[in-house]
């Protein structure tokens, strides 16, 4: 029962310890022993009581005042006699809320109401002594300090939760925005959002972090996690296996038939790492990863039909100029301008339809390796720390953001223009809960809200770069970890937390710090992985030892072998066209050979965009290579396989060296090895067969051509192994 005192409030030891209690509260610092004496002292004193909720609705109108929701007199009033209602008739406390509908022409209802439940909510959760439920029921107004008078001093103030990064060697780095003047007719937009986000900084490799010793402890790490498990690793790859593999990872197409032979015959003892060194910096791979990314941000099927060109054009400078991934994920967050000239745009013009709930779904996976989409509506099922409220915390970021048609001459027909701009906009941002209620939130990651006016989306790209938790840099390596073992340290990559456990948890810990303390720098990540000894190992292993690890029947990967795996449509398309086109003798073409418009054409016919609010879509893939070839309908191709066939036998006749001469060459061109014994007596005896009915030299070529096309149609050539 909740008593009266007669004695004055502010003028007692408990009414001096109540508000001691109440700003720690506020302020995130409270105890438990503290938080129990709180609840004992609004459980007995109704004077209390009454003065904790005069201290609240004093603290909760400073905060929404700093977010410039005004606060005028007869408000104030009408706030004191809902905290007056409160105190003398206790039962309120408990009376459920009625949901607040709000008027978009009287903002100032909506604080009255919000605060009346953060009142209300609030002391329910006291009194049922439940602390972290309070803060899901509160109008997350609790979070919100008052600001200090040490602002920031940036157009973006941003509250500071911690004022140093868990890793004292890493300077907290700060983003880079769209240059001054990088397109005409932009200027403005581009320094705008320059002044927002400030350059990235690379940082030098330090002594503590040399590529020696971090790919010294992943070996470490792992050959420790392979003996707790009584794991024998399999043996090192031979120097074809391992030059292919490094090839369609990296440039994402097999190597052609003279990178392979040159590579195996070099007698260099580091010749791996002096490739590796080579691929990393090459454009290929740049051109390999700005597909790999263009694809996860605006998908295969480029549904909201953005300009996807534009995009992977600013996505291979990041890569080729091997930009801090920190930077490339700011300006993609912060991004203004148009889409025909501000490639960086294109992300968020896909994903702000819905609300922007796609944008914020997509920007958690793939930024965070939070798996957030189902929080719009409920807290996740399965992952507590995963709420409702955190996920418009984070939408409330892309609220500013406008899409906008662009009329330009310069357009292609049936291609649209767009810009990408903020509109200024303030204030909170209102969702509804399971029971009906509108609750109300500020844009707010990981426990820090942008409180003031700017640009939301630049703000969060300085609260991504200054995350003590480094979670882009942890998603980005377990990205990287899957692009070349198949398999991250998670499964699925895009879906970290403590709900999903990590195969190699401190590895994986190892490796983001890593990552972060280089600069967030994707050439020295790469190659780390590359040059480890697990990349090294051979994808051929014992039958008892694969049972103990194999990932594909669930268990958690040890990475004790290569596991093989099918190419993807994107590789496929690469890798005939490398293999057709230099078996021919027409150069040592790659993708660019097929042009990269052509093999998105192909690609899309095995994409089924679902029309979602979501903008979901499938990829439907079978690595037929029969299929794929027809499907490809070019006439290059056409003439390139029997031309391909005809350069193989090279003017060879009979049944002596000739033969071996012309297989070796298909296989080395198609697989990157050298023919079995096998593959040998098959091809000499359809030779032998053929030569029956026509000229030696026209059954040398048949029997050529059928070689190529089983070497194109086996297992062996479409799978990563």
């Amino acid at each position: 029962m909740i008593t009266q005192s007669a004695e004055p409030v502010g003028q007692s030891p408990e009414s001096d310890e109540l508000l001691r209690l109440a700003n720690l509260w506020c302020e995130g610092d409270l105890g438990d022993e503290q938080f129990q004496r709180l609840q004992q002292l609004l459980r007995g004193d109704g004077a209390l009581l009454s003065l904790f909720v005069r201290f609240m609705q004093v603290h909760a109108c400073l905060a929404w005042d700093a977010g410039r929701i005004l606060v005028d007199p007869n408000h104030r009033l009408g706030l004191e006699a809902a905290a007056v209602a409160c105190v003398s008739d206790p039962e309120l406390l408990f009376a459920e809320p009625e949901p607040v509908r709000l008027s978009a022409g009287r903002r100032w209802l909506m604080a009255a109401g919000a605060v009346c439940c953060l009142l209300l909510a609030g002391v329910f959760g006291w009194l049922a002594g439940r602390q972290h439920d309070v803060a899901a029921v509160l109008v997350q107004t609790a979070p919100v300090a008052v600001p200090s008078q040490q602002a920031t001093p940036s157009d973006v103030v941003v509250s500071q939760a911690a004022d140093t990064l868990p890793v004292p060697e890493r300077a907290p780095l700060q983003l880079h925005g769209l240059s001054a003047g990088e397109a005409s007719g932009v200027a403005n937009d581009s320094e705008k959002v320059a002044t927002q986000v400030a350059p990235v900084q690379s940082t030098e490799p330090s002594d503590l972090l040399s590529d020696t010793a971090v790919i010294a402890e992943i070996d470490r790490l792992l050959e420790r996690g392979w003996s707790e498990n009584g794991v024998q690793p399999s043996v090192s790859a031979n120097d074809y296996e391992w030059v292919r593999r490094t090839h369609l990872v990296l440039t994402g197409r097999i190597s052609t038939e003279s990178e392979a032979d040159d590579f195996v015959k070099s007698q260099d003892s580091r010749k791996r790492q002096q490739l590796i060194s080579q691929l990393v910096a090459d454009g290929s791979t740049a051109e390999n990863l700005a597909e790999l990314w263009t694809n996860l941000l605006i998908g295969r099927s480029n549904a909201r039909k953005v300009d996807q060109d534009s995009l992977w054009s600013f996505l291979r400078e990041q890569f080729a100029g091997n930009r801090p991934w920190m930077e490339t994920v700011g300006r993609l967050i912060a991004a203004e301008g148009r889409s025909d000239r501000q490639g960086e745009t294109n992300f968020l013009l896909a994903h702000l339809n819905d609300q922007a709930t796609p944008a914020t779904a997509v920007t958690a996976r793939l930024f965070l390796g939070r798996q957030v989409h189902c929080t719009q509506c409920h807290d996740h099922p399965f992952a507590r720390e995963r709420r409702q409220d955190e996920f418009w915390s984070l939408n409330a970021f892309f609220k500013q953001a406008v899409r906008e048609r662009v009329e330009s001459p310069d357009s292609l027909p049936g291609s649209a223009v767009w810009s990408l701009r903020d509109d200024g906009r303030e204030g909170m941002t209102f969702y509804e809960n399971l029971r009906g209620q509108q609750k109300a939130v500020l844009p707010e990651f990981d426990g820090r809200v942008a409180e003031s006016a700017g640009s939301r989306r630049a703000a969060l790209a300085r609260l991504l770069a200054e995350d003590d938790q480094l979670q882009v840099a942890r998603a980005m390596v377990n990205r990287v970890w899957a692009m070349f073992f198949g398999y991250g340290f998670t499964n699925p990559i895009d879906d970290i937390g403590p709900h999903n456990p990590a195969s190699h948890p401190e590895l994986f810990d190892y490796l983001t710090r890593s990552f972060a303390e280089s600069g967030y720098d994707m050439r020295r990540l790469m190659s780390w992985v590359a040059m480890s000894r697990a990349f090294g190992l051979s994808s051929e292993q014992a039958e008892s030892l694969v049972a103990v690890d194999d990932p594909q029947e669930g268990g958690m990967p040890l990475f004790s072998r290569i596991y093989p795996r099918p190419m993807g449509p994107e590789q496929v398309y690469d890798s005939l066209r490398t293999a057709i086109v230099s078996l021919s003798g027409r150069g040592e073409a790659g993708a660019e050979g097929g042009g990269i418009r052509h093999r998105r054409e192909w690609v899309e016919q095995f994409v089924r965009a679902w029309g979602t609010d979501d903008n979901e879509e499938s990829l439907v893939f079978g690595s037929d290579i029969s299929q794929a070839l027809l499907m490809m309908n070019g006439r290059d191709l056409e003439q390139s396989i029997p031309q391909a066939a005809a350069t193989a036998v090279n003017g060879g006749q009979g049944d002596g060296p000739a033969v071996a001469a012309s297989l070796r060459h298909l296989a080395l061109g198609t697989l990157n090895r050298e023919p079995t014994e096998q593959e040998e007596r098959v091809f000499r005896n359809r030779y032998r067969t053929l030569a029956r009915t026509m000229t030696a030299q026209d059954a040398m070529k048949t029997a050529a051509e059928d070689m190529l096309w089983a070497y194109l149609n086996s297992s062996e050539f479409v799978s990563v192994h």
